[in-house]
């Protein structure tokens, strides 16, 4: 190894230790999202390994690229540092999150220059779905779909001829009171299948336009795949008990993935569709 090399290492090396020492607080944050019971961003972890993937992928492009640092990302460290400060400042540890997404993307930017940046865009994009949205905003989304996936299990259920009722969040059988909570709201599959569909639409081979109709498309995928889970758990307490669907049981850990599986089926299958249309 070169001098200049070396050089260039410890640099790195010296600047990630930093950077690790000033967010620390806010990654042990991040882990307790990740870990949560009912974390909606459990594939957190993922996350990197995959944008450091797609940056493998384009190893070849890279190698054939000249290096050549850009000022423009010293504008985008700055902002950065400030938004970290401020999230620090008030306690809010999703906005020092989102700082980390674009000091990555300004150090890219400053340390490689505009045609390596251009090159990784999309995995250095792909980080942002690492980094938890606050509370407020997941509980404003969730909200709306929980009293979706309620009113679209009672529906189905009551398609069978079962007696059933549902008052928001409360689904009401002869065994007893049900709670949609927020594991089968939909939510986690939504974040996920966006998460999967971005993966998928950039892999292909469409077009540009195709591409974003397939990542959109992960919307209703992740929707419609979830509302199989809430008559599924309403069957299996109707006939055998509500504790035999409760959290943490076989049965409810199979059917979130079960939506899992039918909607990575039903993706694969609009990216083929889309493949065949084109």
């Amino acid at each position: 190894m070169t001098s200049n090399k070396l050089v260039n290492v410890l640099g790195v090396g010296a600047l990630a230790l930093i950077i690790a020492f000033c967010y620390s607080a806010v990654f042990q944050w991040m882990y307790g999202r990740y870990m949560n019971a009912d974390s909606y961003y459990s594939h957190g972890f993922l996350v990197p390994f995959v944008t450091l993937f797609l940056i493998w992928l384009k190893r070849d492009q890279l190698l054939n690229q000249t290096q050549q640092g850009s000022r423009a990302g010293l504008v985008l460290i700055v902002a950065a540092l400030l938004l970290h400060i401020l999230g620090t400042l008030l306690y809010i540890f999703a906005v020092s999150s989102f700082s980390l997404f674009f000091l990555i993307i300004g150090l890219t930017l400053y340390l490689c220059g505009n045609e390596i940046t251009r090159t990784i865009r999309f995995p250095l994009l792909f980080l942002i779905f690492m980094f938890p949205l606050p509370e407020a905003i997941l509980g404003i989304v969730s909200f709306p779909l929980k009293i979706f996936a309620a009113k679209a299990g009672v529906w189905l259920v009551g398609l069978l001829g079962i007696p059933i009722h549902g008052e928001g969040f409360n689904i009401f059988i002869p065994a007893g009171e049900l709670l949609v909570g927020n594991p089968c709201s939909g939510l986690r599959s939504l974040i996920a299948f966006l998460a999967l569909g971005a993966v998928f639409a950039y892999l292909s081979n469409l077009t540009l336009v195709r591409k974003y109709i397939l990542f959109f498309i992960a919307i209703p995928i992740a929707i419609l795949s979830n509302i199989i889970r809430v008559p599924i758990l309403i069957l299996v307490s109707y006939y055998w008990g509500l504790k035999a669907a409760a959290p943490d049981t076989l049965v409810h850990t199979a059917s979130g993935l079960l939506v899992f599986v039918l909607g990575f089926f039903l993706l694969m299958m609009s990216a083929k569709v889309l493949e065949w249309r084109a």
